[in-house]
């Protein structure tokens, strides 16, 4: 029988548990970019709770991103001091974390807002340097890998979708010709760093010519030929699919992926107690599954649910820190 709390394996990671923090927005930072107390108590909790893996809050590549303003930053002064100490905060309780990049906008230079079609060759290539100096500075500052988000309705998500990208060259048409800026982004960070390297990647978007779950396969397929070494589940918050009997929006596609690749899939989705979260570790073929708002609400719930053997998380589902872009939770402070 699986347990959330088992031991295990994940990609060249030694885990103590299948939960997956899953960081969204950072608030609490303090002027200038340095992090508060706050931050490094929250890390510590949740650290040592009995998380498996910690991927961290989001980070900008750019102070102008649509949500710089609610996001981590790489740039400031204090970045590689600051997250040394996180990093060694989850290493010392035998947790991994990974640095979780996720923009929204790409300024090339010429256009502070270029979309895929706008990109030139040049353009891609400054994206695509900036991406792997991002994964640079985290390996400085001591996380074990980088997550480049390819989900919800990010940049890197609008590049490799065909909804959005009309381009005809080779960045665009085919699904390898689209995943191209990410393929290559993945075998830089492979060749030259130690690191870990987790996708973040939609099962579908629900948009007329977009992605359908076929084309996200194949889109994951290309990311692990490339060198990947994990996948996370998300999507777009209106691309939630139910099938009638499920409760877990990606259970209808989840087996068909994990079956489909050799990599480790992590699936996202509104997991809120132990007993169903087992449940689905011992009905499917799921290893790993991730958590973000519950942190939120209480950083340390976990160590609750390892000593009672059962546990719900207090998260209402409110949605209120997502939707208003906070790391904080609005009922429980």
């Amino acid at each position: 029988m699986k347990d959330i709390f088992d031991e295990c394996q994940f990609g060249d990671l030694k885990l103590k548990g299948r939960v997956v923090r899953t960081g969204t927005w950072e608030t609490e930072t303090e002027e200038g970019g340095f992090l508060s107390p706050a931050i490094f108590d929250r890390y510590e909790k949740i650290a040592s709770s009995g998380t498996g893996l910690i991927i961290s809050e989001i980070f900008a590549l750019d102070y102008k991103d649509r949500f710089a303003p609610y996001s981590s930053s790489l740039n400031y002064k204090g970045f590689i001091k600051d997250y040394k100490i996180i990093s060694e905060i989850c290493h010392d309780n035998d947790v991994p974390i990974l640095g979780q990049l996720a923009f929204f906008y790409y300024d090339d230079g010429d256009n502070q807002k270029a979309e895929a079609n706008d990109l030139t060759l040049e353009g891609i290539r400054k994206l695509q340097a900036e991406v792997i100096m991002a994964a640079k500075k985290f390996s400085f500052a001591g996380f074990d890998g980088i997550q480049i988000n390819m989900g919800n309705n990010f940049y890197l998500t609008r590049f490799i979708n065909p909804y959005f990208n009309q381009r005809e060259d080779q960045y665009g048409g085919s699904t390898e010709n689209r995943v191209r800026i990410a393929s290559e982004i993945i075998k830089v960070i492979k060749k030259t760093m130690d690191m870990h390297v987790s996708i973040r990647i939609n099962p579908w978007d629900v948009r007329n010519g977009g992605i359908t779950a076929d084309e996200s396969i194949a889109i994951a397929k290309e990311l692990e030929k490339a060198g990947a070494d994990s996948i996370q589940l998300t999507a777009r918050t209106i691309s939630f699919l139910y099938d009638g009997a499920e409760k877990n929006p990606f259970l209808v596609y989840v087996d068909r992926l994990i079956d489909e690749i050799d990599i480790p899939v992590i699936l996202g989705g509104n997991s809120r107690d132990m007993a169903s979260m087992n449940d689905v570790l011992n009905h499917t073929d799921v290893e790993f599954m991730s958590m973000s708002k519950p942190f939120v609400a209480q950083a340390n719930f976990l160590a609750d649910w390892k000593a009672n053997g059962e546990g719900v998380s207090i998260c209402q589902s409110c949605n209120n820190c997502y939707s208003k872009k906070t790391s904080t939770c609005f009922k429980y402070e």
